[in-house]
């Protein structure tokens, strides 16, 4: 179970990362915010989180 500091955290990322999805013009930055809000989340699953470490 995540604490709040990690929840917290998490969402702060996500909003960033949502952020520029929702407001850059270049469609690569569209890419790389996507790219990095998935290893975000899954750094948050416990599987997925075991094989990228």
């Amino acid at each position: 179970m995540p604490t709040q500091t990690q929840v917290i955290r998490t969402g702060i990322a996500l909003g960033v990362l949502y952020g520029v999805y929702k407001f850059a013009p270049h469609q690569a930055l569209k890419a790389m915010a996507l790219g990095a809000a998935g290893t975000v989340i899954a750094k948050q699953v416990p599987y997925v989180r075991d094989s990228l470490i």
